[in-house]
């Protein structure tokens, strides 16, 4: 095999044919390698070759060069010998453009000059040879940010959603760049498009915005910045909220009422009895819309008529902004009242600072006539020792032993038995702390 071998590339060698065809190539190469790089010159264009702005006559009167950065980058031509062109690289070129002296605001033309820092390499041009640059004092401020949706006509309310206001993530944003552009900028304006696949809105929902600046004049406003917004990490985006419009009951919330009426709460009579709604699906749903809470020691034997204002509530809102009242009855016509001495009643000690001991008195402050509102079978059997005084002690001074007067959270019936009656009115008692 290696005979055979060796047989081949002896024949092949002492061919003349080969020996001259592989001289041939040889000699073209050899001639190519000689023509590309050492012959006496040529030129050879490097492209996006990035420069900087010199500045700093302009910055000795507080100028700053504002400029886009991909406007930053010509094109230079070189010359010089083959091997020396072919080998330089675009970072042994110096491209700069001087500002020079500076004491307006504007736009100003700059030339930009290359030099190479390769002796054997020349610069023969820079295209392109000008850049325009606005120059002004640096700037920031604050200012009010407005939401925009570019399709707004898409957002349609319909029986059962409402679509409210569009809401920015931010309602103010710090804004830098020229002085003079700032003066003239009026807002900030997040502006979005809402996409078919969200539509028709039943929920609400947070779309990507781009920043954008409403001035009053176009010169120099791309050089508006939103400082620290717009990033990955905090992107401008724009909030829509979507509520469900539902019709419910008015009911009230009762407080510190009888265990019977947890239940079995009076009757209430409300107008208007019926509202719209407006709140977000996603929190919970609701049945009935509570105009206000209702403190049992506040309410009489007979009945009970009081004006209740709307107010705003950040879960759930009334669609009609017309309604600004409620009127609410409580009728406890049924029940009758008994008066009871509480001043020797059990008195708890709520929110007790550790370290130190309480005492009340509860002598010549008005609990020797304590109102006990409910049926009057259950008033009959009602006796001063099943009375329970709760007091909060939590804003009271330590520092002294002098009594403190302070209101009583709630004075309770403490029995199995009368579970229908409740203490009506406010009363004080007198609280002395001891360090213990």
């Amino acid at each position: 095999m290696k005979k055979i071998k060796t047989d081949f590339f002896e024949k092949i060698f002492y061919n003349n044919k080969f020996v001259f065809c592989l001289s041939l190539v040889l000699s073209v190469a050899l001639w190519a390698t000689i023509k590309m790089n050492y012959s006496d010159s040529t030129t050879r264009t490097i492209s996006d070759v990035r420069f900087s702005i010199d500045s700093r006559l302009a910055q000795e009167n507080d100028f700053e060069p504002f400029f886009e950065a991909d406007d930053l980058k010509v094109d230079v031509e070189i010359s010089g010998k083959s091997f020396n062109v072919n080998s330089f690289s675009k970072d042994e070129l110096v491209v700069e453009a001087v500002s020079g002296y500076v004491d307006s605001a504007g736009y100003k033309v700059l030339n930009i000059t290359a030099r190479s820092n390769e002796s054997s390499v020349t610069v023969s041009s820079v295209s392109p040879s000008t850049v325009t640059v606005f120059f002004d004092k640096a700037a920031s401020d604050t200012f009010n940010v407005e939401a925009k949706i570019k399709n707004s006509d898409v957002l349609e309310n319909t029986a059962d959603y409402y679509i409210g206001q569009p809401v920015p993530s931010l309602s103010t944003v710090s804004v830098s760049g020229p002085a003079s552009v700032l003066e003239g900028l009026r807002k900030v304006k997040f502006t979005a498009s809402v996409s078919e696949e969200l539509l028709p809105l039943k929920e609400t929902v947070e779309i990507p915005a781009k920043i954008g600046f409403d001035t009053k004049s176009k010169t120099g406003k791309e050089f508006l910045v939103c400082d620290d917004v717009g990033t990955e990490t905090n992107p401008a985006s724009i909030t829509i909220p979507v509520s469900k419009i539902k019709t419910v009951k008015t009911a009230v919330k009762f407080i510190n009422e009888p265990l019977l009426y947890t239940e079995n709460p009076p009757r209430v009579t409300i107008e208007p009895s019926d509202v719209k709604i407006l709140y977000n699906p996603a929190d919970e749903e609701y049945e009935v819309y509570n105009v206000t809470t209702v403190d049992f020691s506040r309410l009489r034997d007979g009945k009970n008529s009081f004006v209740v204002p709307v107010e705003e509530k950040s879960a759930v809102a009334l669609f009609d902004k017309e309604i600004r009242e409620f009127s609410v009855t409580i009728d406890l016509g049924a029940m009758s009242k008994t008066e009871l001495d509480a001043s020797n009643a059990k008195v708890v000690f709520l929110n007790q600072t550790k370290g130190y001991k309480y005492s009340a008195t509860l002598k010549d402050v008005g609990l020797d006539s304590v109102t006990i509102i409910g049926p009057e079978s259950s008033l009959k059997k009602l006796k001063a020792d099943m009375l329970q005084i709760e007091i909060n002690v939590s804003s009271l001074i330590t520092d002294h032993t002098r009594y403190q007067p302070v209101d009583i959270s709630n004075i309770s019936i403490q029995s199995e038995e009368i579970n229908n009656c409740w203490v009506y009115g406010s009363y004080r008692a007198k609280v002395s702390v001891m360090p213990s």
